[in-house]
C-alpha cells in the first residue's frame, strides 16, 4: 500500500469542486446491540445500521464560483479525494445532509468554513475511471 500526503486532496460537491478545501473526514461506524444472556461467561453483541458523518474544511471565499454556498439542510452528492482525481486514484462518496455550515474569523487569522455531514445510505470508495 502506497502512503500518501493530503496535498493534493479535493472535495467535490456533484460535479463542483469546493475551491479552498483544506481538509475533509469522513467517518463510518456500525452500531451494535448487546446480546448477552444470563449465565452466559462472556458478553456478545450483534451489529445493526451501519451510517457515516463528515466534516468538510475550507479557507472562506464568499465568490459564488468557490461553491462554498452549502446552508444547514441542503441534500448533497460528495466525493472526497485524498490523491487528487487523476485515472486510477481512489476516493470515496456518498449522499449527505449538511447538518451545519460554521464560519470562523479572528483580527490575526483566516477566515474558515466547515461543514458537518450526516449520510444519507451506504459510503461507497471507488476509482477514478
Amino acid at each position: 500500500m502506497a502512503r500518501h500526503s493530503g496535498k493534493n486532496l479535493m472535495v467535490e460537491v456533484g460535479a463542483n469542486l469546493i475551491d479552498g478545501c483544506d481538509g475533509f473526514d469522513f467517518e463510518e461506524t456500525s452500531g451494535t446491540t448487546d446480546i448477552t444472556s444470563g449465565g452466559d461467561g462472556w458478553t456478545d453483541h450483534d451489529t445493526t445500521q451501519k451510517s457515516w458523518t463528515g466534516t468538510i474544511t475550507m479557507k472562506a471565499d464568499h465568490d459564488v464560483s468557490a461553491n462554498q454556498t452549502l446552508r444547514a439542510g441542503d441534500v448533497i452528492s460528495v466525493s472526497g479525494y485524498t490523491e487528487g482525481n487523476a485515472s486510477g486514484k481512489s476516493y470515496i462518496s456518498g449522499s449527505a445532509t449538511v447538518g451545519t455550515n460554521k464560519v470562523g474569523a479572528s483580527f490575526d487569522g483566516t477566515v474558515t468554513r466547515e461543514y458537518s455531514l450526516t449520510g444519507k445510505g451506504a459510503l461507497a470508495v471507488d476509482v477514478v475511471a
